[in-house]
């Protein structure tokens, strides 16, 4: 009987472990202090003197995680800072998921070409920051490329989603410090897409409209009522999709045409608000001042006002952050850490019962303790302090309640059709041949006034 038990949950504890979705996550604990993760798109170039060069394309230094299965050049660098002064023996690993997100049944040799390898994160790609008053140890590691200082180059077999961890082995077992989501894309079918006004008179002067037709041009889609599945993605984040959306109607050529009024339907919003502190020693608008006080710094920016009654043209990062410093030009280990102080006035009365959060892709568009923010009654005002490394900042202010069951992210910053926005489409179709959902099609757009 123990032993029909001790089958019973295991079987009941893999069934968990594979169905549980795989969100972009990362320890923010007293364990590890992780901050400024990037998980971003690289290019591999051989320099006139024989190195290899690792590093963003030109212009494309904030583009979010998406690689084609074909183009030997191309990977994913992830990149991130523990704020102590030694370095861990940190291991990375390769997780196949469908198209919500789950652990896939595939095994390893299925999707990539090295496996049950330990993926080492050295000495070599570990730094001590330099002259700073926060230390912290700069991580790095990119694929799929490089493996690792003796491990081979791996190569992906099949587009869909991954997820990456970054685990740390201890006695008990793994614990996962960092998760990331990333695809890998095929392009088996043309998408033509565009963003618009909305044309139903409610929703035009605060939402944007997606439309889309997806050409096969010799692929089969006569299935696609349940086979194919549409991911619409706005600003990068996967907390802000559209998804399983199906066509209106064939066209004579079998193109799908998705012209939906009210389902493709994203809010606005407004453009991000920003800053940066690439000086600690000069303060840029809209900084107020930087001080140094016991060893450290402290950023003060000037007290945000409430924008939601009128659209606010300003350039922006879609809300992503860059790291960035003036002295070395060598931001990943030689930026240092500071605590930025944001106000926002506001009156508030008995019937605000929701909490106000600074949002921002600094700290992977989470709401946690971290960008919580505090209400000052004297000076009748929300405050937060936020440590951030040295760079580009964008953010915006958003209202939750305890149990995050209202999120609301219009009421203080607006939403509008003008806004200009990034879009990103994902076209998944099953595979019945092998079993798995792979992305036949990919397509990133942009609202621009």
């Amino acid at each position: 009987m123990r032993f029909v038990l001790t089958i019973i949950i295991t079987l009941v504890s893999s069934f968990c472990a594979w169905s549980q979705i795989m969100y972009d996550q990362y320890v923010n604990s007293d364990y590890a202090k992780i901050k400024s993760v990037t998980l971003r798109p690289v290019v591999k170039t051989r320099l006139p003197s024989s190195l290899i060069h690792v590093g963003p394309e030109k212009g494309d230094s904030l583009a979010t995680p998406v690689m084609p299965l074909i183009g030997e050049n191309k990977g994913l660098m992830m990149d991130f800072d523990i704020l102590e002064d030694e370095i861990r023996p940190l291991q990375w690993r390769i997780i196949h998921c469908d198209r919500n997100w789950r652990k896939s049944n595939l095994v390893e040799s299925q999707y990539m070409t090295v496996v049950d390898c330990d993926f080492l994160i050295d000495g070599d790609f570990a730094d001590f920051s330099y002259n700073t008053t926060v230390p912290y140890v700069h991580y790095f590691f990119y694929f799929p490329f490089h493996g690792g200082t003796d491990t081979p180059e791996i190569r992906f077999l099949m587009s869909g989603n991954y997820v990456v961890q970054v685990y740390e082995q201890v006695y008990e077992g793994d614990i996962v410090l960092i998760q990331k989501r990333f695809v890998v894309t095929e392009q088996l079918v043309e998408i033509q897409a565009e963003v618009n006004r909305p044309n139903l008179v409610q929703y035009m002067d605060d939402s944007q409209q997606i439309s889309m037709k997806i050409v096969p041009h010799g692929f089969d889609l006569s299935t696609f009522d349940k086979d194919l599945y549409v991911v619409y993605r706005q600003n990068g984040r996967w907390d802000n999709t559209i998804c399983g959306i199906q066509p209106d109607h064939v066209s004579g050529d079998g193109s799908l045409v998705f012209n939906d009024n009210r389902n493709a339907l994203f809010k606005g919003g407004n453009e991000f608000r920003n800053f940066h502190f690439k000086s600690l020693r000069i303060a840029t608008t809209p900084v107020d001042y930087i001080e140094k006080n016991d060893g450290k710094y402290f950023v003060y920016l000037h007290p945000d006002r409430d924008w939601h009654a009128a659209y606010t043209s300003t350039t922006d990062l879609n809300g992503n952050f860059l790291t960035s410093e003036d002295t070395y030009n060598h931001a990943d280990y030689c930026a240092d850490y500071a605590d930025v102080k944001f106000t926002l006035p506001y009156h508030r009365n008995i019937y605000d019962t929701l909490d106000v959060y600074v949002f921002g892709g600094f700290n992977d568009w989470k709401l946690n303790d971290e960008n919580k923010m505090t209400y000052n009654e004297e000076k009748q005002q929300y405050e937060a302090s936020i440590l951030l490394k040295q760079g580009y900042y964008n953010y915006k202010y958003v209202k939750a309640s305890a149990d995050f069951n209202t999120i609301d992210e219009i009421d203080i910053d607006g939403s509008f059709y003008q806004t200009e926005n990034e879009y990103e489409i994902f076209v998944y179709f099953y595979d019945y041949s092998i079993g798995y959902d792979r992305c036949i099609g990919y397509k990133k757009l942009k609202i621009d006034n």
